[in-house]
């Protein structure tokens, strides 16, 4: 595959790290309907994070149906447009490599792999 343009945004994404959260008073979200910490309705966030686990399933469908890869790449890409998470952001990049997105899914990857690295780095011997 060659690297062809596209015609969605690249891929750039908000860090996996930025995990739900309530949006009245920014408390972390635990998976529970209404916030712990102001009593804030959550389940509009609830059914944002299951729409964004329902299409990275099925992202996962599209790119084992080797017929179905440029609908692969719309589902990772609006999965993680919803909620991005290091999961997702994986088959976003997979999803670009089987497109012939090459450039992207490099950038990505990069992307990916500097934010799993610690903050600051370990001394010899303790990594």
């Amino acid at each position: 595959m060659s690297e062809q343009p596209s015609s969605m945004p690249p891929a750039t994404l908000r860090p996996a790290s930025a995990a739900l959260a309530c949006p009245t008073c920014r408390a972390a979200w635990r998976g529970v309907a209404t916030c712990p910490r102001c009593g804030t309705d959550l389940t509009a966030l609830m059914r944002v994070a299951i729409r964004a686990w329902e299409l990275r399933q099925a992202t996962c469908a599209a790119l084992c149906a080797s017929d179905r890869t440029a609908e692969a790449l719309a589902l990772a890409r609006a999965a993680c447009q919803l909620h991005t998470t290091p999961y997702g952001q994986r088959l976003l990049a997979l999803a670009l490599l089987m497109n012939g997105h090459m450039a992207e899914a490099y950038t990505l990857i990069e992307q990916v792999l500097q934010a799993q690295q610690p903050p600051c780095p370990l001394p010899p011997g303790k990594g």
